[in-house]
């Protein structure tokens, strides 16, 4: 589940408490009062920085940084990424420009591939290697909040002395993960600025960012598939703060957004484990039906615990076929049901014939479901 880290405040804590809580945690495994107000991921990171060997005092030797070649080689890898990571980060620069903070994009490694912001900071910034090619996973940084988003795979603020170490703790950080449809941690996109201009709000603006990432994500890695738009109200669908699943052309979950798993109450690795009949109390023709008779628009449908989403159906132009988990593959199919899926026949009788249900007129027919749709010449979204 997306749960997320709720930001520190600077009070109750100041800067020389938190190092002292730090102090006695990493160097006495002592717990002080102070640490027991302390985010518990904050705990963890501190723990996982000093088990990587860092001190918190003096430069990190050792700290790896791409060449350039080295840094190309890793944006061309993530060339989907940086590509529909860079109009969320424009977006952000826009909302936070003249306010001494620098947008950045990182991979699943905590290496820098963009950054993006005020140009006085940057240069403060780059003091402490917040620029691409840099490293900032924990094991070379220790707690940051590029890092310790990856490492505790959620949105988390890190603030002034809140970092492990004492060099970076003039920053005020704000990263949230950026997850692909497929349920595969790919990055972290932050928001750093100096200590002096904390805003609870710089969350928000992270996860609003990575949330743009997220959809544009879905859109073309599923821009064939079956699509679901759910929200809880009706104006929330083609929104923002919509969900987004995919399903193959035998009704299994195949994709998903954050917001689209956290509505549906699942996790990232119930992709490809679960039909849609699990997650509604609705078949897949069911769904088809129910679109077709709103005529593409949002319709409620209720789920399995009893809640109702408002749902949009989009069916794609192919449809991807995967293999579930848990089910043998389908048999091809044979040469009279291709023959018939060419001939000029009447589809609409053969659906009559089967009684309305779709998935048996398009296995007679050799043909996914999304196919026989737009024959029968349905748009459901």
């Amino acid at each position: 589940m997306n749960k997320v880290v709720k930001p520190t405040a600077p009070p109750p804590l100041n800067a020389s408490r938190l190092r002292e809580a730090r102090r006695a945690l990493v160097e006495e495994g002592q717990a002080t009062p102070d640490l027991a107000a302390c985010d518990p991921a904050l705990i963890r990171s501190w723990q996982r920085s000093q088990a990587a060997g860092l001190s918190p005092v003096g430069r990190t030797p050792g700290t790896p940084h791409a060449s350039a070649l080295q840094l190309a080689q890793a944006r061309e890898q993530q060339h989907e990424l940086v590509a529909h990571a860079r109009p969320a980060m424009e977006f952000i620069y826009e909302q936070t420009r003249d306010s001494d903070s620098i947008v950045l994009l990182s991979d699943a490694q905590g290496l820098l591939l963009d950054t993006l912001g005020d140009i006085g900071f940057a240069n403060r910034a780059e003091r402490v290697a917040l620029r691409p090619g840099a490293n900032w996973h924990e094991q070379w940084r220790g707690t940051n909040a590029i890092g310790t988003a990856l490492a505790e795979e959620r949105p988390v603020v890190i603030h002034g002395s809140e970092h492990y170490l004492d060099r970076n703790a003039f920053l005020t950080c704000a990263a949230a993960p950026n997850i692909d449809p497929g349920g595969t941690l790919l990055g972290a996109i932050d928001i750093s600025s100096d200590h002096r201009q904390f805003h609870r709000h710089t969350l928000g603006l992270a996860r609003s960012a990575a949330r743009m990432v997220e959809h544009r994500l879905f859109e073309t890695r599923h821009r064939d598939s079956l699509r679901l738009r759910l929200h809880k109200h009706r104006e929330g669908i083609a929104g923002l703060t919509e969900g987004l699943i995919a399903l193959s052309d035998d009704g299994w979950l195949i994709g998903a957004n954050m917001t689209g798993l956290n509505l549906l109450g699942l996790a990232r690795q119930d992709i490809a484990a679960l039909r849609v009949d699990t997650l509604f109390d609705a078949t897949l023709d069911n769904l088809y039906a129910r679109s077709h008779a709103s005529h593409g628009w949002p319709f409620e449908v209720r789920q399995l615990g009893g809640a109702t989403l408002w749902v949009q159906l989009e069916a794609g132009r192919g449809g991807i076929e995967v293999t579930p988990r848990t089910t043998a593959p389908a048999l091809p199919p044979s040469a009279p049901q291709l023959a018939a899926a060419d001939a000029d026949i009447d589809v609409e009788r053969l659906v009559a014939e089967c009684q309305g249900n779709l998935s048996e007129a398009a296995r007679r027919l050799g043909i996914s479901r999304t196919t026989l749709y737009r024959r029968l010449g349905r748009t459901p979204g």
